[in-house]
């Protein structure tokens, strides 16, 4: 064979090997994605519950910052897309992991005393792939974080609440 019919040979190699190699290479960024976004929002969970550990029961900072914002800003997450407040639950539980029903009653029995837990889920959170022709979202699983209560955010000798 000469040289003048092999002309077009090497354009369709490249689209071939390109084609392969192109999307290996953006697959394997997107693993690197999803990995980050797995850890950061496991790392949201932690975080909230342990916010929450320690702040005060009505503070609406603690999702706030949980999911890494200002205490001031109350849209969605600055450092992961499409992570809202909404995708998080915060419950106080008691020794038994029930749930307390009125964490905010501080002179009841079944209130602010019962709670031994702190337990914040981060659910329905929704992972869109950046892959060319592979535009399918992902639903992650829950994340959870289960920590014992702390202060609460009340100060220990004069009950005062101290804010977070």
């Amino acid at each position: 064979m000469n040289r003048k019919h092999m002309h077009g040979t090497y354009i369709v190699e490249f689209a071939v090997v390109g084609l392969l190699v192109f999307t290996l290479l953006f697959g394997v960024l997107e693993m690197g994605r999803l990995y980050f976004t797995v850890n950061a929002l496991d790392e949201a969970a932690r975080r909230g519950a342990r916010l929450a550990a320690v702040c005060n029961i009505s503070d609406p900072v603690v999702l706030r910052r949980a999911i890494f914002n200002a205490a001031s800003d109350a849209g969605t997450s600055q450092l992961i897309n499409n992570l809202a407040t909404s995708n998080l639950s915060l419950t106080y539980l008691d020794e038994n992991g029930a749930l307390v029903a009125n964490p905010a009653d501080t002179t009841g029995v079944n209130g602010f005393r019962a709670i031994r837990y702190v337990q914040l889920n981060l659910q329905n959170f929704v992972f869109n792939l950046f892959i060319p022709g592979f535009g399918v979202p992902i639903t992650l699983p829950t994340f959870r974080a289960t920590l014992p209560r702390e202060s609460l955010g009340r100060h220990s000798d004069s009950g005062e609440i101290t804010p977070c």
